[in-house]
């Protein structure tokens, strides 16, 4: 659904930015519709979903670092990759036979994902703009990105607890987040483009700062 709507209404999402998180769309289906393919206990999903962390937090990564104004969050956001690549790498190497899911590097995708987005929420707050921020593609972005990494978050640090009929049980809650997440993206795709005014180069009607008459 957001890849349709992204194509739809291409002339409103030709942002660099935008193209990233389109990126991501179309990587996640990919993944959606491979993983659908593979065996239950095959060991290639292992790989796969590793591969597919990797690539999902440097996206997002990306997407964050574009939107934030803060040199400090970009530094820390840019820090964290290199970090990132080495635990995945880690995990790789020092798999469990039995697991065939990258735990540990999802929950901390989402733990680091989570933070820079309340850390743009919070910069958002501080910014003096008199604009109302759902008014941006962004706000709903960082939004769908938001609502997907704190739903999933427990289920990715408990998976790794989970055998394969308990992780079944319970992976409903991937998908209801995976929806809701594609519901969101689709919102932003749709909207036109805003650009936030700065509160001083704000239009103002003169005679509302009129002296009242005595």
């Amino acid at each position: 659904m957001p890849i349709v709507f992204f194509l739809l209404f291409l002339k409103r999402n030709n942002e660099k930015k935008l193209w990233v998180i389109f990126a991501y769309v179309v990587l996640s289906f990919l993944t959606d519709i491979t993983n659908g393919s593979l065996p239950k206990d095959s060991q290639l999903k292992f790989y796969f979903f590793s591969l597919f962390t990797l690539i999902e937090y440097t996206l997002f990564s990306v997407f964050l670092y574009l939107n934030f104004k803060s040199k400090t969050i970009k530094w820390l956001i840019l820090s964290t990759l290199p970090l990132f690549f080495i635990l995945v790498v880690y995990s790789i190497a020092n798999r469990d036979q039995a697991k065939n899911f990258d735990a540990i590097p999802a929950s901390l995708e989402s733990i680091l994902i989570i933070i820079f987005c309340v850390c743009f929420f919070f910069e958002q707050i501080r910014d003096m703009e008199i604009s109302f921020i759902y008014a941006s593609k962004t706000f709903w972005i960082i939004v769908a990105i938001l609502v997907y990494m704190s739903a999933t978050f427990f289920l990715f640090v408990s998976a790794e607890f989970l055998t394969q009929q308990e992780r079944a049980a319970y992976w409903f809650i991937n998908l209801i987040s995976n929806l809701i997440k594609n519901i969101l993206l689709t919102i932003a795709f749709i909207m036109p483009n805003y650009k936030p005014q700065p509160l001083n180069e704000r239009p103002y009607d003169e005679e509302l700062f009129e002296k009242p008459a005595i």
